[in-house]
């Protein structure tokens, strides 16, 4: 990607202004939605909303047309219908605008026809950026900027996300908020006219702002290019893919879609895996995956540590780890052994061994901390699993593990069985000191597998 086309988007990304190209004035109507999404997202920038009868939507004066905005805006987003959306298109690459979102359907998915005046729009594009057609729009929650048709409150982060279908991305966003993950950028390619997946993937691979991937992929006009372009990223940063469009009759679906065919299933996955992509089957499962990679860090090795009060937590979490190659229960020293053993006191009927289980002598902070302390200490252990649940009368071993994680070079995933509800606020913490907090084990699991996928990268 050349420097100009590179600063163009980020121009279009991160917009010093706005133009919404038929901005509604009352809630059913889609270009009203888009205002009410960049109000809600508290977007700092000038915004034109425009329409030829409106005066004021939102608190923002309202212009009649292209000719009687102040300035050329580095971002217009066209909710009009298909046809118009085309003429206006020609207009707004004519006049200079960097980029654009084009929000109507009607295009490729449509068949024949459609397929024809995606051709025109393209055309009319010339070098000016679409995201679309076909398309919710995209968000850029570190630039306070949402230009979708879903009001949303913009949690930033590191995690950019490309979803092709904007229901599965709704999903990963709103699955996101609940879990704490914060994200870069989230946009919906759509039909792709003409950026596709594997040019705002190399727009991605030298964003500072992006350290994770995720993608929600149904088909690619171009996959060779989509694979070349993830095998490049995979040594620097995690891509995190989640196939849509499997089994016999995918096709029939994902055409009428986003106007993707699927193709097949085991060349699909078997050229993502050769790329160096982290497979997941789920919009829960890719949120888990991707808020691992976005806190935590890569151990120096496989070796892992669990440790609980409770031990059924334990077995689900390794059920999971264990299907990692070379994913092995470190074998603790004697003198860890000892340690655990004197910190819970004889009165504590446990086995000493790894999983750990400190039963009724781990509720404490203190000792929590400790027993967590002593396995770091271990130069077997090379990552460590936490598992604490949430009590009435018992707090969060939460600055335990911040104050580990700041003193220890391995990993630390915490799995606080409870509510989303209660979890937040010390989930704010864990996160911000490095450690990835969940309330499933599965999902802990996944987390921490997804790190040791990344020994010997980062």
């Amino acid at each position: 990607m050349d420097q100009a086309y590179r600063e163009r988007l980020d121009r279009m990304f991160s917009p010093r202004s706005v133009a919404v190209i038929g901005a509604g004035e009352t809630p059913d109507k889609v270009g009203h939605a888009i205002m009410d999404s960049i109000v809600t997202g508290g977007y700092p920038g000038p915004v034109y909303p425009i329409h030829p009868r409106h005066r004021e939507i939102l608190g923002h004066r309202v212009y009649r047309d292209l000719e009687s905005l102040p300035e050329i805006p580095d971002l217009a987003v066209v909710a009009l219908n298909q046809r118009a959306t085309v003429e206006m298109t020609r207009r707004l690459s004519e006049l200079g605008v960097a980029g654009a979102s084009v929000i109507a359907g009607g295009y490729s998915e449509m068949g024949p026809d459609g397929t024809e005046l995606q051709k025109l729009l393209k055309k009319a594009a010339g070098d000016m950026p679409i995201v679309g057609p076909n398309t919710l729009g995209f968000l850029n929650a570190r630039a306070s900027l949402n230009v979708t048709f879903y009001p949303r409150v913009l949690r930033p982060g590191h995690v950019s996300f490309l979803s092709q279908s904007g229901g599965i991305g709704l999903g990963i966003k709103g699955r996101a908020d609940d879990e704490g993950l914060g994200l870069a950028k989230w946009i919906g390619v759509g039909n792709r006219v003409n950026l596709e997946f594997h040019t705002l993937l190399e727009y991605f691979k030298e964003d500072s702002q992006t350290r994770v991937i995720g993608i929600f992929v149904e088909g690619s006009s171009n996959p060779k290019a989509l694979m070349e372009r993830i095998a490049a990223i995979t040594p620097h940063k995690p891509v995190v893919v989640y196939k849509g469009g499997l089994g016999e009759q995918a096709d029939r679906v994902t055409v009428t879609h986003t106007g993707a065919a699927a193709g097949m299933d085991e060349i699909w996955l078997g050229a993502l895996k050769q790329a160096g992509a982290q497979m997941v089957c789920s919009c829960s499962e890719m949120v888990a995956v991707c808020k691992a990679l976005s806190y935590g860090k890569a151990p120096r090795g496989k070796r892992l540590g669990i440790f609980t009060h409770t031990a059924g937590p334990s077995i689900v979490a390794w059920d999971v780890l264990q299907k990692e190659p070379g994913c092995a229960l470190a074998d603790l020293r004697d003198d860890t052994l000892r340690r655990v053993a004197e910190i819970l006191g004889p009165s504590v009927p446990v086995v000493y061994k790894n999983p750990v289980d400190g039963a009724a002598g781990a509720f404490m902070p203190q000792p929590f901390h400790d027993i967590a302390e002593a396995m770091l200490r271990d130069p077997s252990v090379d990552a460590l699993l936490a598992i604490f649940c949430e009590h009435k009368n018992w707090v969060y071993p939460s600055d335990a593990l911040i104050e580990l994680a700041g003193k220890y070079p391995q990993p630390i995933i915490a799995c606080f069985i409870g509510t989303l509800s209660k979890i937040a606020p010390d989930r704010e913490r864990l996160h911000n000191a490095g450690v990835p907090t969940y309330v499933l084990p599965e999902e802990a699991a996944l987390g921490l597998r997804a790190l040791l996928r990344r020994v010997g990268l980062d």
